[in-house]
């Protein structure tokens, strides 16, 4: 019988290129979301980005858990020490030392007025982390529990995910809890991204192999992507989980082309630090939206969203580069003092 023959998948331990891109798509996605829904709500009124904003809702956050569990396998049977700091202690720093700084800025007033009143509000924000940094905080979260359930079979945990996901989306089983919410909403996209990281690699080199009818396929999930968006079938059993999924593999199909594109470096830029962008990017995007909504700038608020979507992206980057051989690097290296081990981390990645 003849077989077929498909591209070798790259190993788990090589840097894929076209996970930045992917990364990269993901991270403007979110800071469009924030920027959008932030200015529109400032303003009182809304502007032609929102329906990229629609559009990518389906599939912005699944995306992005599949990826960051697409290179766990690497590290998954590492020692207990080595994966608690990695994968728990790692994450818990930068949430915790962002969570501060980004209170400093929200809550300011509660801190100067009741400082005891501020230390309640960023131990609430432990446990419910409602804030713009939340994903940090959930991966630390999901790391965990995979650990703890990586010897039962990967199709259970699969099926039991998706169950979760599909009745906390359709059936509206809702928690008072804002980690266990989103762990049923996510954790599915983050496990079949570690379960499945040999199929989605080599299903990315074979869109890259074949990018004509790669690019058809794309075609036609953005087409039903959009129709459906319109329709609010988020009430149907498994709309959810199917829309998330098939928004996360096309954007995984997107960036494999996009790899090969000189023009799109800057986005693979982006992916390469994400968070770096991630982590900063609440900063300028507020201070830009408070000043074009008081003085109106930029009349046309689709325009005012992207200026500050622009300006949201870049300047965390250039500040992480105005600061690397500074001890304010801290912000973004976990210093060994916060490492179980002698070595200070590499940049902050939340994919790693």
């Amino acid at each position: 019988m003849q077989t077929t023959a498909y591209p070798q998948s790259p190993t788990v331990t090589d840097r894929v290129g076209w996970v930045d891109y992917a990364k990269g798509i993901c991270i403007l996605l979110v800071v469009l979301f924030h920027t959008v829904n932030h200015y529109e709500e400032a303003v009182g009124a809304t502007g032609w980005m929102r329906w990229i904003v629609e559009f990518s809702k389906p599939f912005r956050m699944p995306d992005f858990f599949l990826i960051s569990g697409l290179f766990l396998p690497r590290t998954i049977n590492a020692s207990l020490i080595t994966y608690i700091d990695k994968k728990v202690v790692h994450f818990a720093y930068f949430y915790l030392l962002w969570l501060g700084l980004t209170l400093l800025v929200t809550d300011n007033d509660t801190l100067r007025s009741d400082p005891i009143e501020f230390a309640k509000l960023y131990l609430w924000n432990i446990v419910q982390p409602t804030g713009v940094l939340w994903f940090v905080h959930m991966l630390a979260v999901f790391y965990v529990v995979t650990r703890l359930v990586s010897r039962l079979p990967k199709w259970t945990v699969l099926l039991a995910a998706a169950a979760l996901q599909v009745a906390h989306q359709a059936l509206w089983i809702d928690t008072p809890s804002f980690i266990t919410n989103r762990f049923m909403d996510y954790y599915v996209f983050f496990f079949l991204g570690y379960a499945a990281a040999d199929i989605i690699l080599s299903a990315a080199e074979r869109a890259k192999a074949r990018p004509l009818v790669t690019m058809g396929v794309i075609a036609g999930w953005a087409a039903c992507n959009a129709w459906l968006t319109r329709e609010e079938l988020h009430y149907l059993p498994g709309y959810g989980l199917l829309m998330g999924l098939a928004g996360a593999l096309a954007i995984v199909e997107v960036a494999s082309l996009l790899s090969k594109a000189k023009s799109a470096r800057f986005l693979r830029h982006c992916g390469r630090n994400s968070i770096v962008i991630y982590l900063t990017f609440f900063f300028p995007m507020t201070f830009l939206e408070r000043l074009l909504a008081a003085n109106h700038a930029i009349p046309d608020v689709g325009w005012a969203c992207f200026a500050i979507l622009v300006a949201s992206a870049v300047l965390p980057l250039l500040f992480h580069l105005a600061i690397k051989r500074t001890p304010l690097i801290a912000l973004y290296v976990r210093p060994s003092l916060f490492r179980l081990g002698n070595k200070p981390t590499k940049l902050a990645d939340a994919t790693a």
